[in-house]
């Protein structure tokens, strides 16, 4: 009878790992995040994309199983976001990747976890009424099967 209230207790364990991971990582984007948000001025654009490629296709003589690539326009905070991005985000789940950035978007709680993101347009602001920036985010189907495409622009104000 104690089997239940242990496998219990290692799955309350487990969840609560998995959850303070994924809070942890959230933070350290999100700090990444502002920084590249805060940086762009008043009538100013600033964009990366970020592409995502998840299954296997031959690439010269390798097959290769995933692949990140990311575009910052040379802008220097764009391409210190997308070295974060390169080494901190999904390759297989786009979706993910867009849901831990509404989250530093989002007031407290954010979205839950059980919301899974597959494509879309999303808008949100971030700074104050006086200064900041209109963000855009979409995650859409790239160009050929199991690529995914990440796009954020921050308009300044």
């Amino acid at each position: 009878m104690k089997i239940i209230p242990n496998l219990t207790l290692a799955l309350l364990l487990a969840t609560s790992s998995v959850a303070a991971y994924a809070h942890e990582q959230a933070d350290e984007l999100c700090s990444e995040l502002g920084s590249f948000l805060t940086s762009v001025k008043p009538d100013e654009t600033r964009s990366l994309t970020l592409r995502t490629f998840w299954g296997a296709r031959v690439e010269g003589d390798h097959i290769v199983m995933g692949s990140k690539t990311c575009e910052h326009h040379n802008y220097e905070p764009g391409e210190k976001l997308c070295a974060y991005l390169m080494e901190h985000s999904s390759t297989e789940f786009a979706g993910f990747n867009a849901k831990r950035i509404l989250n530093c978007l989002a007031f407290a709680p954010g979205i839950g976890q059980d919301l899974d993101i597959h494509s879309g347009t999303f808008s949100a602001t971030f700074g104050s009424q006086d200064r900041g920036a209109l963000v855009s985010l979409d995650v859409l189907p790239d160009k050929e099967p199991g690529e995914m495409v990440l796009r954020l622009q921050a308009d300044g104000y």
